[in-house]
């Protein structure tokens, strides 16, 4: 899963892919420090109980806050939830959203980072 509960943000996964990528950056410009992060996640992804724990306490909180602007968009995502809950598939859509993360990391045009002292 590289999306979080609430397929808006990046789950471990998500961060880890992420991290791992600037690290590349830094990497090749002689920057980086220890050892790329892993990809894989440490903890186990969070039960149904634990994603519906949320849902009823910071996300819906959230989403009461954010309604007037986000509300159609999270409409569909739940559409989308819900869709791919029926048929089982809810693994594409965090394959989409790694597809997604991994195509905005590669449009990013790194701009030759300074080193120290120079």
């Amino acid at each position: 899963m590289h999306s979080s509960a609430d397929r808006l943000h990046p789950g471990e996964r998500g961060h880890r892919l992420i991290a791992a990528r600037f690290h590349a950056l830094l990497a090749a410009e002689g920057l980086a420090a220890g050892a790329p992060p892993g990809y894989e996640p440490e903890r186990p992804p969070p039960t149904r109980a634990a994603a519906l724990l949320w849902l009823l306490t910071a996300g819906t909180g959230w989403l009461a806050r954010r309604s007037t602007d986000l509300l159609p968009q999270l409409l569909a995502l739940a559409a989308a939830e819900v869709r791919h809950g029926a048929r089982g598939t809810t693994a594409r859509l965090d394959l989409r959203a790694a597809q997604v993360l991994s195509a905005a990391l590669a449009a990013v045009s790194a701009p030759p980072l300074a080193r120290m002292g120079e």
